[in-house]
């Protein structure tokens, strides 16, 4: 029996590429590639097309949005990304140093999971989930 690891990557669009990837790096900790990190195929595209950003094993893939992004009205309890993650806690405390927008500080779920949900410059809702 073969067994692999199998990954996701989540792509968001978004309107401007470079912002959502340096927030990512700067406010949520993630590696931006300083040189092939955004992609920026000519120079009427100063916020670039498309990026990856990286943290241990997630990566988070954004795409340019030329067209206006969809109204968001949502409940609080609807989240864009569900990420599974160890040190939640630790996690928590460098979000606040960095200054990410907590909507919800760590807690234990009914379900069993501790979990804490940030939101982006985008208004993507991210959940960051520690199985205990």
């Amino acid at each position: 029996m073969q067994t692999s690891l199998w990954r996701v990557a989540p792509i968001l669009g978004v309107q401007n590429v470079r912002a959502a990837a340096e927030y990512y790096r700067d406010v949520l900790g993630f590696f931006l590639d300083p040189v092939d990190g955004v992609f920026q195929p000519s120079a009427d595209e100063p916020g670039g097309v498309y990026a990856i950003v990286k943290r241990q094993s997630l990566w988070i893939h954004f795409q340019i949005r030329r067209g206006p992004s969809p109204e968001r009205i949502r409940q609080s309890l609807e989240r864009d990304l569900y990420l599974y993650v160890s040190d939640l806690d630790t996690l928590y405390t460098e979000f606040r140093q960095r200054g990410a927008v907590v909507m919800q500080p760590p807690q234990t779920t009914p379900y069993g999971l501790r979990e804490m949900v940030i939101e982006d410059l985008n208004g993507f809702r991210l959940a960051f989930g520690e199985i205990q």
